[in-house]
């Protein structure tokens, strides 16, 4: 399902939609990673005329996070990266089986799976 992302700060718009991730700091890395798996588009809206926006940001709800949406968060993550590296199918390969290897990442790995 594609949707529109209405915004007042026009500076976001070459930001969620062109620049590479690796370009953004990593405040908006990661709210371009929660983003990234939805079809959309942003569009510049005066601030005067986005009056819902405005009261919803003041009273955000808070949404328990599930494990399904946590694993697709980071499968968006993975293909950002991928898609932003300037690597080729055989260099990621190689810092696959690399990882595979090294203990620090093997510990890490143990702990997003299973906590």
């Amino acid at each position: 399902m594609h949707f529109n992302i209405e915004t007042d700060h026009k500076s976001l718009i070459p930001i969620f939609s062109k620049k590479n991730l690796y370009d953004l700091s990593t405040r908006l890395q990661r709210i371009k990673l929660r983003i990234i798996k939805f079809s959309y588009t942003i569009v510049h809206i005066p601030g005067k005329e986005l009056f819902a926006a405005d009261a919803l940001s003041r009273n955000p709800q808070k949404v328990p996070c599930k494990r399904e949406e946590l694993e697709a968060e980071i499968d968006a993550f993975i293909q950002m990266i991928t898609s932003s590296l300037p690597a080729s199918s055989r260099r990621l390969d190689e810092l696959r089986t690399a990882q595979l290897k090294d203990e620090a990442c093997q510990k890490l790995a143990d702990y997003v799976l299973k906590g």
